[in-house]
């Protein structure tokens, strides 16, 4: 038996590995298909937006008949959060548009779409974009709109699709008829017309063309036009301008009925419902449009109560909950995650930086100092400081700036003695209850108040208070991808300059301070994870004496208690990614580049390659174990089908 097995093992030893490597390539590439986990969609099949991934953007959005309004955002952004249901009210109030111009969105936080993300430049999250009907790949033709409040942004909608002028007779005629003569209006009807309306409006009414939106569905028995009180036709109807906008049918022998729109009048319904509700009972009534339904309205009514209902069980749920629905304590870690650090690293310097298209002039200087401070104090592991020094020298001799794309390639070099793991290891400490919480902004804080302990640490000859809280600013001003997060961060940090110079701590404690704001701020907010809630940090749990029965923290042990958390030796190194012989121990952090001199580290590149593949095989495993469960199922099947092959030769003999 035992020769049998060493036989079948060195003849197909290989063959095994390849057979598990070929398992892992396909687990790899069907992430289209099965999303990661940063790669879920902040809106459902329920919403009236079209989830877009990479697999079917290309295929929906260019060339297709209609416009497409698409939301380009980031799952671990928090405006983004916030903006969902003014996304969701756009989408909801636009439901009769769509044949027209559809409502979707994107989520650029997830690494497959990253590519389209990138395509059309997209800077900051959330970005609109308007992409014209039979539009092929050319990103320079979207329009990109302002992610305001829903009626602003279905009122910007309205006015690109009108700029469009598409020359397409199933499109409304959003042009008013302001030059023509009245015997001639339905010489601009297509003749399948069944009825005919005219709305009468001042020039920056949306009244007229929201109509025309709603009804294109029945554009070849209905056709809408509006006229304005800028032109000439207008003077035939003797109305008064208080009487605006006033809604007109137009009859086959070119004499008009006004539609009585008050009869149902409600201020808060607004110009374009009261039109909507006079238009429908009219068509029922008179049964002009064949095969004319409300499933439309009756969807679009549903959607709307369905989305007011979620709120108020979100804000019902937000004042009933206890404190022990909320979160257990013991889940609180007392340690900080290497694999947290270097993940939020990984990202920031291959996803968030390379959006910038040039990195110029002040944008390239606050690349560089960000890169100098992570050199200086970031208390990394051997291979990402060798990675950190590689990138700044890339950039550094890029004197006149550098694109995204560039850093991107610069960004994306690991070698086995310069190496930062590639996002491949999820977050263990910042991971939220759902994908879209903490994450990326937890790793960000946690690195952001471990640099300023390190700097402390550290003991530099000539320590610069201001230098830290300067850099995470001008990094966050030029790079951070929350627009509104980073617009709210530079208010937050307005008086950094006015720093005690005389103090060491006082950049520990200011970004402290920040983020304690930050916390209350958001606490409650739609954004906070109900499992991990935004507290005043540290919470009792993790320090019984840094705060006093009223509250207020006790400043000393407060201090002393982030001195010892946010240390290099408080970092857990567990599970982090590790190609260097010395394996991923606590001593390895005391090991880092001098401050001052920036040595270049040696590593033995014999010990290197002697266990790559030892470790490469044990990485796989860990990653895997559910495919190394299979594989390990098909070598016992094969090694014992071979010995009860063997045993049958033996036995006829």
């Amino acid at each position: 038996m035992k020769s049998i097995f060493i036989n079948v093992f060195n003849v197909d030893f290989h063959r095994y590995i390849s057979l598990l490597i070929i398992i892992v390539f396909i687990r790899q590439t069907s992430a289209g298909v099965l999303p990661s986990q940063d790669s879920v969609s902040l809106y459902t099949a329920n919403d009236k937006v079209v989830i877009l991934t990479n697999q079917n953007f290309s295929s929906t959005v260019y060339q297709s008949k209609t416009a497409w309004l698409i939301e380009f955002y980031a799952s671990w952004c928090g405006h983004c959060q916030s903006y969902a249901n003014t996304y969701r009210e756009v989408a909801i109030d636009t439901w009769g548009w769509k044949r027209i111009v559809r409502i979707g969105a994107i989520n650029c936080y997830a690494e497959e779409n990253s590519a389209i993300c990138d395509q059309h430049t997209i800077v900051a999250f959330p970005t609109l974009r308007l992409i014209a009907p039979e539009t092929t790949f050319n990103t320079s033709k979207a329009i990109s709109l302002t992610a305001n409040d829903a009626k602003d942004v279905e009122r910007e909608l309205i006015k690109e699709l009108d700029a469009l002028q598409i020359a397409d007779k199933t499109w409304p005629r959003f042009r008013p008829l302001n030059q023509i003569a009245f015997s001639d209006i339905y010489s601009h009807a297509p003749t399948s017309v069944k009825l005919m309306l005219l709305i009468v409006e001042k020039q920056d009414d949306y009244t007229g063309r929201q109509i025309m939106l709603d009804f294109s569905k029945y554009h070849e028995q209905l056709t809408i036009f509006r006229t304005t009180i800028d032109g000439k036709l207008w003077h035939r109807f003797q109305l008064n301008i208080t009487e605006l906008p006033a809604l007109l049918i137009v009859h086959p022998n070119r004499t008009t009925e006004r539609i009585n729109t008050k009869q149902n009048n409600n201020e808060k319904m607004g110009s374009r419902n009261l039109f909507n509700y006079a238009i429908r009972s009219y068509i029922h009534e008179k049964k002009c449009i064949d095969d004319f339904n409300d499933r439309d309205l009756e969807e679009i009514i549903h959607s709307k109560n369905a989305l007011k209902n979620a709120d108020k069980l979100k804000i019902s749920d937000t004042d009933e909950k206890k404190p022990d629905d909320v979160v257990e304590t013991r889940t609180i870690s007392e340690k900080l995650s290497m694999v947290d650090l270097e993940t939020a690293l990984s990202y920031m310097l291959r996803r968030e930086i390379p959006r910038i298209k040039e990195i110029q002039g002040e944008a390239y200087d606050a690349l560089l100092h960000w890169l100098t401070v992570l050199i200086k104090y970031f208390p990394g592991r051997q291979p990402v400081m060798m990675y950190l020094k590689n990138l700044l020298s890339k950039v550094d001799n890029q004197p006149n700036g550098i694109t995204g794309k560039k850093f991107r390639e610069f960004a994306d070099i690991n070698t086995p003695e310069s190496y930062l793991p590639n996002n491949q290891v999820r977050y263990q400490y910042c991971t939220g209850s759902l994908p879209r919480y903490r994450g990326y902004p937890c790793g960000l804080w946690l690195l952001f108040h471990t640099l300023t302990v390190s700097q402390v640490q550290s003991e530099p000859k000539r320590m610069r208070i201001i230098e830290i809280p300067s850099a995470v600013k001008s990094f966050i001003k030029h790079f951070f991808g929350c627009r509104h997060c980073s617009d709210n961060f530079m208010k937050e940090t307005s008086d950094f300059h006015q720093l005690d110079s005389g103090d060491k701590n006082s950049a520990i404690i200011y970004l402290w301070k920040i983020h304690n704001h930050v916390n209350k701020r958001l606490h409650s907010d739609e954004t906070e994870d109900p499992k991990h809630p935004k507290v005043q940090f540290p919470s009792e749990n993790l320090c019984s004496k840094c705060q006093s029965d009223n509250n207020n923290f006790d400043m000393t042990t407060t201090l002393n208690f982030l001195l010892k958390f946010y240390s290099k030796n408080n970092i857990d190194l567990t599970s982090v990614e590790d190609f260097t012989p010395s394996g991923n121990t606590q001593d390895e952090l005391t090991r880092k580049p001098s401050i001052d001199q920036y040595e270049m580290i040696e590593i033995n590149n014999d010990s290197t390659k002697k266990f790559r593949n030892i470790r490469y095989i044990i990485s796989i495993i860990q990653r895997f174990p559910f495919y190394f469960l299979i594989f390990s199922v098909i070598i016992i099947i094969i090694i014992r089908k071979r010995y009860c092959k063997g045993k049958r030769k033996r036995y006829t003999l």
